[in-house]
């Protein structure tokens, strides 16, 4: 684009302006009007700096993403995200675990021996196991059931408690 295309550019839309204000009627729209012929004028000034911008930057023609190199990295990207959120998973159901433990031991005192938290497709935990020493009261069992259940935020339905000599209780 040469500079004198540019600016008969520039004269055609000022012109163009100019008539359209001349025949509209004084009222409130002529400010409106004059508000778009204004925004016209400054498309018109700064075409040439877009036409630079296009040749000088290659990512603003979308080019720069079909590059192998950004394709690498792109996929690099994906792959340190996947073991990010792998890894934030595990953290979460680490904590979530100790939660439950500790939600246990304060019911049960010293014969809780383990908590494990089973995190569902949302990243809530869902259910828990809770194993015990030897054969515990039912009114241990149930109160480290809703303990457990309470501190985790789920049901009493899903916390599951064994026993450590291999009693399962409901």
């Amino acid at each position: 684009m040469d500079w004198l295309s540019w600016l008969r550019g520039i004269l055609v839309v000022a012109l163009f302006g100019w008539l359209l204000e001349a025949l509209q009627p004084a009222s409130t729209m002529r400010r409106y009007t004059r508000l778009v012929i204004g925004l016209l004028l400054m498309v018109a000034v700064l075409e040439p700096l877009t036409v630079v911008l296009k040749q000088r930057l290659p990512a603003l023609t979308g080019s720069y993403w079909h590059d192998p190199d950004v394709q690498g990295l792109l996929q690099q990207g994906s792959v340190l995200q996947t073991q990010e959120q792998a890894q934030t998973v595990s953290q979460y159901r680490k904590e979530m675990s100790e939660t439950g433990e500790a939600a246990a031991q304060a019911a049960a005192g010293s014969e809780a021996l383990s908590v494990s938290v089973t995190i569902g497709q949302s990243e809530a935990p869902t259910g828990a196991e809770v194993t015990l020493r030897g054969h515990p009261a039912a009114a241990t069992r149930t109160a480290v059931r809703r303990a457990v259940a309470t501190a985790l935020g789920i049901s009493e339905a899903a916390v599951r408690v064994d026993s450590s000599e291999g009693g399962l209780a409901p």
